[in-house]
């Protein structure tokens, strides 16, 4: 076997030896499940895999769980943790102990998912040089031996030379084999019993067994044979490069079942089946041309001339009547005979190419297999029913087949072909793309009846008919229409046909798909051909093809691979019915259903309007979640965005009874949807005239309202789905027929918003009577002017904690009697306006002393952040209180001393604090040490009511005046927003590649990992003083290519106001690899530092945090460390998921976390085994599994970074780190 990509390894140098002499090591799995009992023995599970170890005189003994340890005592092992295999990689010793041994006993009895798998084989693939791997499965006899789960043992079955078994307690059990083991303990080709399976003594293995010495095979291959003569291996990256498909035919069924296998290890079966699919087209079509050759044409030859005379007459427009009239006899006299011809060759290609699609629809299958099955030996070793296999393969044959058929072009609409100048039948002309990914992104390929704009262009014009198709493109191979444009193929217009369906699949797959064979190409051409409005294609042929695609066509009940697989024409009838199917579809491709339900479904009307209405309630909750993802403050934008639509407002606050009907053409309905809007008129619109209505009328601002009213009542985010069964549970009209009747809508709305609050028994605001800066509030010993204390108290030394017991008791008492709450909340007829007056004016306009319209705006805009859960702001008496209070409050600041204790927010704001501070301002008597008052109220000041009826001020004007105010700054701020920050965008693409292949580059990567270590600085801050700038980086990619956007967004420190947004656009080609993701992301990091230094260098950051880790790695040189050390700027990471590294994984800094930090802004100090300090473990939230995870970089000290990140943190993710991952996404979608 001699290909480029293969390596063989002869044993000719290599000696025989007994499996006993070889240095052995045993891992045994003791996580918490090996505590269960094996019914065959009495014995624990984890007592049987132990047992093993007296086989032979293991070298190492290995316990692994959610961590690993060496074992010297196996008496000590007990169960404990989760099934985590690559534990085993990330402690160094036992690492070495698997790297070390030449024969590997691996034990479990557990299973691991998928993603699992694909780790576990990352840390295996390299280290699988072994002289054999025996892997043992400890559990109870449960069913059939065929669906024994395998997944945990899955990576380590790739090396050459394995044994797997299955141990009940008594008895070894052999499952399968593979390489030089297998010609002493074969498997059983009957896996239904355990009668049926070979059994095994592992003594007898160890004696008595010889096997060859270790090999070893180079990185990056794998074994696919293993003999007593040699070793044969492929290279993986070289193979799937391979071009020439000789080279690869010469691979039997069992290479490719060992490739495959490994393909769903590493995650790779896409990357498998695409290869094959183009190896399989490129096979058949090498053997159609050899065929071609040698078949003795005569006819078509002549017909093909014939028509290359015409269009060469044609394009050069120099045709002549009579010329073109004796070609066109001619064609027509060898027509007939060229059809006959095409049968003949048409036979003579299927009986030669029969072996060829024999051998590519095996491996199609096995790939398939893979794909649809599961971990279980059954699966994973092929051992399942062969017959099976041949009918999926006759399926698969029939679906995608690759000869050109004779075409049948019965029933098809007839023009005037301008070849033969006889009535012909139509076929389409199609053009391939420009972009591939407007095609075959996975969107796209989930969605292909959203269709895509980019599309239209690839149908194209051309007057040549069915019949001369054929040959009018074998004679202009440069793919000209006679309009002079460029085609790649055409499609008969006739579906029914077997024959036709074939042309027309590898024509589609050929044309919009790069010849992958993705089964969305039909209903995307569908959506082209739908949304076509060429003159040139007329209305009835275009109403043929949609007919024959609908009925012809195959999808599934969800219009994507998942999902039962029926008729288009069914589908479209069955999704109807199960409309959370339905609703899943994007817009447009809901229209296009309920359209083609319309058409050929007779589907009714009034059904059609509910499911419209119900999708546009959909895409409005899509769409807020699209803008609330990003964090809570985004959520009160958008809530605020939609009262200024619904309502009108006073800075944001609805105005009671002031509900509006919104059209579905309202201005800033249309800006809230953005593009969705576009695209919804558009294909109702259409849909409509079907309907003989408009969509004004399907859609009526009824319905509008309704559906904006109920996004204002979202408290948190979360999926849109979830919000749509919400509102349907909460709300009948949505889950029933979409009525709204304004009236009733208008009752709910003042209900919902307006009507739920206490009435209170009079309207009383008290003026401030203590001084404590943002926390300052009225009197805690009056209400009202009616004194709180008990008069038994008076002129009496109390204990200050008893005194403010009894008040507040009074207090709350009297707040729920006049409020019906002691504290504001939804229902309570007062709100919180001392408070928030107190902290506006001292947080934006601490010096100022006279009051203005800035100030009264600032006010009710912060009320109406509290959207009525903190009391009713909506009452007609709130603006003019918020007027006087702040009025009382500048009084007080200028006349009063601040009482607050600076950087004690917590003291200054606590109720016994201001209690005592009231006490103190008023000079009565306060014992320290005993906390006891002298309580004379004489010396109390009787606070007074704030009144707006006397005062002089007009507040239906000022009111209007602050109202402008806050229309103006808002559309300032919009107007503004991009000018505030210099924004810097490279949308060139820069490209970032190794020309190394990733296991070459993995030495060199290692080594310059250790040379940054000796260079990174972590115990002295470097930071230039004073921090100015700070900055965040960040990098998102694009799921379906290389393409990526970094990007950096650069801070204000003092203020936290963004100064500079930097994004560039960039092809990735430079691989992830864990634990080296610095070789791919510095050097686009380092091209911002580039792009800023060039473009702003007044604003070089000081300090940088970025999404990762700094020397919280296994080398301790993580990306922060990594590019700290590149750009000479100190840098820190911040992460949110645990990097494991020294011996600390998730499970153990959840446990320190618990322990030590489980409440908010608590953190606790992770320090690894070898003693080094990794970072810290932050509980922002105080959910220890939502903490993140700092590690200081470059020349910036642990206790820095944390007190930086303390001061840059609104949310869980800080603003650096934040602010740039939405910049970075947001440039991001516009590549997708």
């Amino acid at each position: 076997m001699t290909s480029p990509y293969v390596i063989t390894i002869p044993k000719s140098d290599f000696q025989l030896k007994k499996v006993g002499d070889f240095s052995a090591g045993i891992f045994i799995d003791n996580s918490g499940s090996t505590g269960s009992q094996l019914i065959t023995t009495g014995k624990y599970v984890l007592q049987a895999e132990l047992s093993i170890c007296q086989a032979t005189n293991f070298d190492h003994v290995v316990l692994w769980n959610s961590s690993a340890r060496l074992c010297s005592d196996i008496k000590s092992a007990r169960p404990e943790g989760g099934t985590s295999p690559i534990a085993i990689f990330q402690n160094e010793s036992t690492r070495k102990a698997f790297q070390t041994c030449d024969v590997v006993v691996f034990v479990t009895d557990g299973q691991i998912d998928n993603h699992s798998v694909t780790q576990f084989a990352t840390y295996t693939k390299d280290n699988l040089n072994k002289a054999l791997v025996i892997c043992i499965i400890v559990q109870n006899k449960y069913g059939s031996p065929s669906q024994i789960n395998v997944s945990v043992v899955a990576p380590l079955m790739m090396a050459s030379n394995v044994l797997c078994l299955f141990y009940d307690g008594e008895i070894f059990y052999v499952l399968s084999s593979k390489g030089y083991i297998a010609n002493f303990y074969s498997p059983s080709g009957d896996l239904s019993s355990y009668e049926n399976l070979k059994t095994l003594s592992m003594k007898e293995l160890f004696e008595n067994t010889e096997i060859y010495e270790h090999q070893t095979i180079p990185e990056g291959c794998i074994p696919i044979r293993d003999d007593e003569k040699e070793i044969v291996a492929i290279d993986l990256n070289q193979f799937l490069n391979i071009k020439d498909v000789e080279s690869v035919s010469n691979l039997n069924e069992n290479d490719w079942k060992t490739l495959i296998q490994y393909g769903k290890i590493e995650n790779k079966l896409h990357d498998f089946r695409t290869f094959v699919s183009q190896m399989k087209m490129q096979a058949i079509r090498v053997d159609t041309e050899s065929c071609k050759s040698k078949f003795p044409f005569q006819f078509c030859r002549q017909r093909d001339e014939i028509v290359s005379q015409i269009v060469t007459l044609k394009l050069n427009q120099t045709e002549g009547f009579h010329q073109l009239s004796d070609l066109r006899r001619q064609l027509h006299e060898v027509s007939d005979q060229a059809k006959l011809e095409e049968i003949e060759y048409l036979k003579y290609v299927n009986e030669n190419l029969h072996k060829t699609r024999h051998y590519w629809n095996t491996v199609q299958n096995l790939i398939h297999e893979q794909e649809t099955g599961s971990y279980s030996i059954n699966d994973f070793t092929f051992a399942s029913n062969r017959a099976n296999r041949a009918r999926v393969l006759t399926a698969n044959d029939d679906e995608h087949s690759d000869t050109i058929d004779i075409l049948d072009h019965t029933n098809v609409p007839l023009f005037e072909c301008a070849i033969c100048m006889e009535q012909g039948p139509f076929v389409l002309w199609l053009k391939s793309p420009t972009n591939l990914d407007n095609t075959t992104s996975d969107f796209i390929i989930n969605f292909p009846l959203e269709g895509n704009e980019n599309l239209a262009g690839c149908l194209v014009a051309n007057p040549v008919c069915g019949f001369c198709a054929k040959p009018y493109m074998n004679s202009s191979p440069a793919k000209i229409t006679l309009y002079r444009e460029p085609y790649s193929g055409f499609l008969p217009l006739n579906w029914s046909t077997e024959s036709n369906r074939k042309f027309i699949n590898y024509t589609l797959f050929q044309t919009l798909t790069g010849n992958r064979i993705l089964p969305h190409a039909q209903m995307l051409l569908l959506s082209i051909i739908d949304e076509c409005q060429f003159n040139w294609l007329d209305k009835n042929v275009k109403e043929y093809i949609l007919r024959q695609m609908v009925e012809n066509i195959y999808t599934t009940d969800t219009f994507a691979e998942e999902g039962t697989r029926m008729r288009f024409s069914e589908a479209i009838k069955e999704v109807v019915k199960h409309r959370d199917k339905l609703l899943r579809q994007p817009i447009q491709a809901v229209c296009r259903i309920l359209n083609f339900n319309c058409k050929y479904h007779q589907l009714d009307n009034d059904t059609i309007q509910i499911l419209l209405r119900q999708r546009f309630t959909l895409m409005c909750i899509e769409r807020q979640c699209s803008k609330t993802k990003f964090g809570p403050e985004h959520l009160l934008n958008v809530k605020q965005d939609l009262c200024n639509v619904l309502f009108d407002t006073l800075c944001g606050i609805p105005l009671y009874d002031s509900l509006k009907k919104i059209d579905i053409d309202n201005e800033h309905l249309r800006d809230f949807l953005g593009e969705s809007h576009h695209r919804f008129v558009r294909s109702v619109t259409k849909l409509a005239r079907n309907m003989s209505s408009d969509y004004s009328t399907i859609l009526p601002s009824e319905i509008v309202s309704f559906v904006l009213f109920m996004l204002t009542t979202v408290e948190v985010h979360d999926r849109p789905m979830k919000l749509y069964t919400d509102f349907a549970i909460k709300y009948r009209a949505l889950r029933e027929k979409m009525e709204i009747q304004w009236p009733e809508l208008k009752k709910l709305v003042n209900g919902k918003v307006f009507g739920n609050y206490h009435t209170p028994l009079k309207t009383m605001v008290p003026s401030y009577a203590i001084n404590l800066g943002r926390f300052s509030c009225p009197s805690k010993l009056f209400f009202g002017m009616e004194p709180l204390w008990d008069k038994d108290v008076e002129n009496k030394r109390i204990d200050l904690r008893t005194l403010i017991d009894q008040v507040k008791q009074n207090f709350d008492h009297k707040l729920r009697q006049f409020y019906g709450s002691c504290t504001p909340n939804q229902t309570s007829g007062h709100f919180l306006l001392h408070s928030i007056v107190a902290q506006v004016l001292e947080d934006i306009h601490p010096n100022e002393t006279t009051i203005s319209e800035e100030m009264i705006m600032n006010c009710m805009i912060h009320l109406g952040h509290t959207a009525g859960r903190k009391g009713n702001i909506y009452a007609d008496y709130v603006f003019p209180y918020v007027v006087v209070t702040i009025e009382d409050y500048l009084r007080l600041r200028q006349t009063t001393i601040n009482r607050s204790h600076v950087d004690q927010d917590q003291l200054s704001r606590s109720y016994e604090y201001k209690f005592l501070s009231e006490l103190l301002a008023n000079g009565l008597e306060y014992d320290e040490s005993t906390k006891e008052v002298l309580f004379d109220p004489s010396r109390l000041q009787v606070p007074h009511a704030l009144d707006i009826t006397g005062n002089k001020t007009n507040f239906h004007e000022l009111r209007q005046r602050v109202q402008q105010l806050y229309i103006e700054s808002r559309e300032r701020m919009k107007t503004n927003i991009d000018q505030t920050c210099l924004t810097i965008e490279i949308k060139d693409f820069i490209e970032f590649e190794y020309k190394l292949a990733p296991d070459d580059l993995l030495p060199i990567w290692t080594q310059e990992q250790n040379n940054i270590v000796s260079s990174i600085v972590i115990d002295v801050d470097q930071i230039e003083q004073p921090v100015k700038y700070i900055a965040g980086l960040d990098i998102s990619f694009v799921k379906t290519n290389d393409k990526a956007v970094a990007s950096m967004v650069i801070f204000d420190y003092s203020t936290l106001n963004i100064v500079a947004k930097i994004s560039v656009n960039c092809n990735m080609k430079i691989p992830y690899i864990a634990n080296y993701l610095a070789f791919r992301e510095a050097p686009v990091f380092m091209k911002l530092i580039d792009i800023q230094k060039e473009h702003c260098p007044h604003l070089t950051p000081q300090v940088i945090l970025m999404d990762g880790n700094g020397v919280w790695h296994p080398r301790r040189a993580g990306i922060a460390s990594h590019f700290g050390v590149l750009s000479g700027i100190p840098c820190f990471g911040v992460s949110k998921n645990v990097l494991y590294a020294d011996g600390m994984t998730r499970e153990r800094v959840e446990e320190l976390l618990t322990n030590q930090a489980s409440k908010e802004d608590q953190y606790v100090e992770i320090i690894g085994d070898s003693g080094n300090v990794l970072g810290l473990a932050y509980n922002v939230t105080g959910y220890v599994k939502n903490a993140v995870y700092i590690s200081v970089g470059h020349q910036i000290t642990l206790p820095t970074a944390c007190e930086i990140f303390k001061s840059v943190t609104k949310y869980r993710i800080c603003e650096p780190i934040r602010q740039a991952d939405l910049l970075s996404r947001e440039m991001v979608t516009k590549l997708a």
